[in-house]
């Protein structure tokens, strides 16, 4: 599928000097697309077809964002306090999730 490129989401993570983690950021992009995909209700194809042709933007921003989260924060637990921005990530969801 590969909705965002490797070379964008290697840039919105700071790691477009270095290739050690290609393999590991290509599995997060897919693990991400999957379940933001998953979130919407809906097929790839019909958001296809919401995006006049391709993935909607918003729908492509999310999957970095949740991508980028996975990649810092690499475990389950953490040792400090993390706090979620409000809305963020629901934002660019919510406008494409089917009802229902």
């Amino acid at each position: 599928m590969a909705v965002v490129s490797l070379a964008l989401f290697k840039k919105h993570v700071r790691a477009d000097d270095f290739a050690d983690d290609d393999e590991y950021l290509e599995h997060l992009l897919a693990t991400a697309e999957v379940s933001v995909f998953g979130a919407t209700h809906r097929t790839h194809r019909e958001l296809v077809e919401m995006g006049n042709g391709e993935t909607p933007l918003p729908i492509r921003h999310a999957i970095m964002m949740l991508a980028a989260h996975w990649y810092n924060q690499r475990e389950s637990v953490s040792t400090s306090q993390m706090h979620e921005v409000p809305g963020s990530l629901q934002a660019l969801i919510k406008p494409y999730r089917k009802l229902g």
